[in-house]
């Protein structure tokens, strides 16, 4: 082969591996098959944007031991194939081919990743119907650590359902917030609502530009501080909230299985003017009533608690008993101001899980409710921690 043949038969190669590189991009919408790494880097120079991107090989390229994932009886006549090939990060092209790695990427789970990645983009960008959503994902510390839906599970739960939330800013829809400390730790409480109000300050601010037009709730957190999340959240902007199962399965998705809960509402007898009515949410357990203070131990009750069934920490498990739930909370709420129009204030007490937690402080309306103090459960009391609507 002459020089100029083997100069002819390089540029081909080049000019394949382009072809073939940009049909990747397409099929990946130019993120890494592995992280989701977004491969247009953002360093750039004074022409163009750094492309981070990396054609790797799920069979090795070349015969012999030292190429990943390569057998002689692997079966493969062209390794330079779209179906071999998978577009990476440096960092995860690194990973997949260290000697001490392979054996936990053999080749079928390179497949099987790459197969699904490209699911998921392919249906993203399909029909162009899917919903855009802006994720506000809220974390506190639990049992030491700080419990926090990840991006990938929030990405994950929302692609299930037609979302779109694969944004890249927080302006444009990823909004964290993270509650630092322990509950009942000094200045929690004060911190917690401190932290909750700056993030929905700028979720706020990308409604009204008009950035955001939809969010999705994936929060984790103290009752009280859920109950004052859902009081803060704009009532004018379409909002779904998520809930955290104990199935590590099922993630933060709705199962929708099995028939919703119903809900009811009780109310003890007594009316007139009265200054304080307790309400009493219990649906992940019993509210224990003898541990309520002195102060409102006697006062009238408005309760809701499910049908037929007693209350449990799995009750939530479909959507549509959280929407029975917040139509009867509602419905307890006017109970609450039919029975008693002088009380001066309402005491929450709730047992539930941070969906129902949530929905309970959106339903309390600003400047027509009376102010509510919210109670923590401690180990033999509740106690008031902090007030919404005030």
């Amino acid at each position: 082969m002459t020089t100029a043949d083997r100069r002819d038969t390089t540029i081909k190669r080049g000019a394949i591996k382009d072809t073939v590189r940009n049909a990747l991009w397409a099929r990946t919408a130019g993120r890494c098959t592995i992280c989701n790494r977004r491969l247009l880097g953002d360093s750039r120079t004074y022409f163009h944007s750094v492309l981070l991107a990396e054609l790797a090989h799920n069979i090795g390229a070349t015969e012999g031991s030292g190429s990943p994932r390569r057998k002689d009886d692997d079966g493969v006549v062209d390794t330079e194939s779209e179906e071999n090939l998978l577009l990476l990060c440096h960092d995860c092209h690194k990973v997949i081919d260290h000697p001490e790695h392979i054996g936990f990427f053999p080749p079928d789970k390179l497949r099987e990743i790459k197969e699904s990645f490209e699911r998921r983009i392919e249906m993203v960008t399909e029909n162009g119907g899917l919903t855009r959503t802006a994720a506000l994902r809220v974390g506190s510390q639990i049992r030491g650590s700080l419990a926090l839906a990840s991006q990938r599970e929030v990405a994950e739960t929302l692609l299930a359902i037609n979302y779109l939330g694969l944004v890249e800013t927080q302006r444009s829809g990823d909004f964290t917030c993270r509650i630092h400390g322990a509950a009942g730790g000094r200045g929690f409480w004060d911190a917690g609502q401190q932290t909750v109000d700056d993030t929905l300050t700028l979720v706020r601010q990308a409604v009204n530009s008009g950035d955001v037009e939809h969010i999705s709730v994936f929060a984790i957190a103290p009752i009280p501080l859920l109950v004052y999340l859902g009081w803060q959240l704009d009532d004018k902007t379409p909002t779904r909230i998520f809930q955290k199962h104990r199935d590590q399965f099922v993630g933060w998705s709705w199962t929708d299985q099995g028939e919703p809960v119903e809900f009811e509402v009780y109310a003890t007898n007594s009316q007139g003017d009265v200054e304080d009515v307790v309400l009493v949410c219990a649906i992940t357990s019993d509210v224990n009533l003898a541990f309520l203070p002195d102060k409102i131990a006697g006062a009238p009750r408005v309760e809701i608690r499910p049908v037929d069934i007693a209350p449990d920490p799995t009750l939530i498990s479909h959507e549509q008993s959280l929407a029975n739930f917040a139509e009867q909370w509602r419905a307890a709420l006017a109970t609450a101001e039919s029975l008693y129009p002088a009380a001066r204030r309402w005491h929450l007490v709730a047992s539930a899980p941070v969906s129902v937690a949530i929905e309970a402080g959106r339903a309390v309306m600003r400047d027509a409710h009376p102010p509510a103090t919210v109670y923590e459960r401690g180990r033999d009391s509740y106690e008031g921690v902090l007030v919404i609507n005030g």
